[in-house]
């Protein structure tokens, strides 16, 4: 019998004062069936599925000509071909980049090669480097490992500065990765810099409440994932009310609300008492409005989807607070129609304004109008079928009860509670610490639950990696030089419930 240890994805990124590299490959399980409508059966099929890690990153080093971007993949032609990316007024931030949209088939991706992030020659006390990696996880949710080495910390010989502070002089007796600190942190919004503490944070829920989220007629009715069934609306209910507990359970200085839409009639309706929102600490309104929302009469048609973020928007704006990062979640089913306001124009206008939009796609994959919640949703004003970012979430209606709550642990570790630290120390200690790997969490400060199974969805994920010599180390580094490298490795979550550390020895 074959080897049922399947989809794995493995790659490797190198650096050399160090050189970073990433390495993938692998197969998934997916199925497909077709019956013939002649007798027997016939052309029934086994398709594997995918599962795949492709990495990005950007790399920028302050040294002896200021801060500079020093390497990237995707590089900047590459996304301007691809994407056509406008830099005439300085490079995107990775954050924008990642609301453009890195698919899977993008160009420029790394794909198995081990490619060198820093390769510097003359580094220096008060150099400073930092790089953020993104990693791919295409089409299957995936289980992630990491694994840092260092090694060839090597002396060089001694010239004469050296010799008055350092008597050895050969390979593996450098001293230069006992002087870099280093720190390495989930990057959860790609930006490239360590956020401790999320900032104030005014977050909107727009919820559809068309009759595709309840009526059977209109598919509404679902898996409760236990053998019975529930209806899609009241499983988004339960995930806004544990998310609303979790944000007021929160430090973090976060408003609250909820607004319901179907069609343009039923904006805030009274079957959904309208607009509700709170401080942190103050969460029964909300809460009390989520546990009252209703679903529009099974006689009314229609999704103004378009409608739902212009009013959404205007809210924000009229109620949030000027120093706040506004959120738009917006949770819908529904193709829009019946109404004459452009959704990807007011998504826009939202984005341009300063919101940040979080889509939530209630769908089979390709159902429904993927591309254009995804188009809608991040930071970065797009162009029709531009759209791929990291804040575009789906799952289907049949998953909805297990998938949900996992999307909204994700929004809370991107948008709520700041960003955890993997390792501080020096570069020598990480070396030490990380040489056997360890598995990545996807949301390190809430904790794994059964929801999030410690398993990343795919999409695009961040980790960041931070480098510096202190002003105060002398010549005792002179003429040394170190090398270190990042591996990752992806592994199938479906039927793997005890997956194994693929770097232990």
């Amino acid at each position: 019998m074959e080897d049922k240890k399947m989809g794995l994805s493995r790659r490797k990124m190198l650096a050399g004062l160090g050189a970073i590299g990433v390495a993938s490959a692998g197969a998934g399980l997916g199925t497909t069936a077709y019956f013939s409508d002649e007798e027997g059966f016939t052309e029934n099929t086994l398709t594997a599925g995918q599962l795949d890690l492709m990495l990005d990153y950007k790399a920028t080093y302050d040294g002896p000509n200021g801060p500079e971007v020093i390497g990237q993949r995707p590089t900047a032609e590459q996304l301007i071909e691809q994407y056509g990316e406008d830099t005439s007024e300085g490079p995107l931030t990775w954050e924008q980049r990642a609301d453009l949209g890195f698919s899977c088939d993008t160009e420029g991706l790394i794909n198995g090669d081990e490619i060198p992030i820093f390769e510097l020659d003359d580094v220096k006390p008060g150099d400073y480097g930092e790089v953020t990696m993104s990693f791919h996880i295409c089409d299957n949710p995936a289980y992630v490992w990491m694994r840092g080495s260092v090694y060839n910390d090597d002396d060089n010989g001694l010239n004469e500065p050296e010799s008055l502070v350092d008597e050895t002089g050969g390979e593996g007796e450098g001293e230069l990765a006992e002087n870099i600190d280093v720190r390495m942190w989930y990057d959860s919004d790609c930006s490239n810099t360590y956020d401790e503490e999320a900032g104030k944070t005014d977050i909107l829920i727009v919820q559809d409440i068309s009759g595709s989220m309840e009526y059977d007629q209109y598919g509404g009715i679902i898996s409760d994932g236990g053998g019975g069934q529930t209806t899609k609306l009241a499983e988004a209910r339960e995930a806004a009310e544990s998310f609303c507990e979790v944000v007021f359970d929160e430090t973090a200085d976060t408003h609250l609300g909820v607004l319901t839409f179907g069609n343009e009639d039923y904006i805030g309706s009274d079957y959904a008492d309208g607009v509700q929102f709170a401080p942190s600490g103050v969460e029964s309104d909300v809460k009390d409005a989520i546990d009252d929302i209703q679903a529009a009469p099974d006689d009314v048609t229609g999704t103004a989807l378009g409608l739902a973020v212009q009013e959404a928007q205007s809210f924000l704006a009229s109620n949030g607070r000027s120093d706040a990062q506004k959120v738009m979640i917006v949770l819908t089913d529904g193709e829009q129609f019946e109404s004459n306001v452009d959704e990807l124009d007011e998504a826009n206008a939202a984005k341009s304004a300063g919101t940040r939009i979080v889509t939530i796609d209630i769908n089979e994959p390709g159902d429904g109008e993927p591309q254009l919640l995804r188009d809608m949703a991040g930071n970065t004003p797009t162009s029709s079928g531009d759209g791929d970012g990291t804040d575009y979430y789906n799952s289907s209606a049949d998953d909805l009860s297990t998938v949900l709550p996992l999307i909204y642990d994700d929004i809370l570790q991107a948008i709520i509670v700041g960003e955890e630290v993997i390792f501080e120390g020096t570069l020598e200690e990480f070396g030490d610490e990380m040489s056997g790997g360890m598995r990545l969490d996807p949301a390190p400060l809430i904790g794994s639950t059964d929801a999030n199974a410690a398993c990343f969805r795919p999409g695009t994920h961040c980790v960041a990696f931070e480098w510096s010599i202190d002003t105060e180390v002398g010549n005792v580094i002179q003429t040394d030089s170190v090398e270190f490298e990042f591996d990752f490795h992806a592994e199938q979550c479906r039927h793997n419930d005890e997956p194994g550390n693929p770097f232990a020895a």
